[in-house]
């Protein structure tokens, strides 16, 4: 279920960003380990996708 919640959330941030002139991208390919590490992560908390926000290019 979680890889399932993940993708409604990173769908509704993108029709948000949609709506606010933003630019995002979902990244399935990310140093997951480094990452949980960064975020200070427990070991049962896992990193599904990481989905990026930002001014898109012009």
């Amino acid at each position: 279920m979680a890889g399932a919640d993940a993708g409604f959330i990173a769908q509704n941030v993108y029709l948000y960003c949609a709506a606010a002139g933003l630019g995002t991208v979902v990244r399935g390919l990310v140093d997951r380990r480094t990452l949980a590490a960064r975020l200070g992560l427990g070991p049962t908390q896992r990193i599904t996708l990481a989905q990026t926000v930002g001014l898109p290019a012009r």
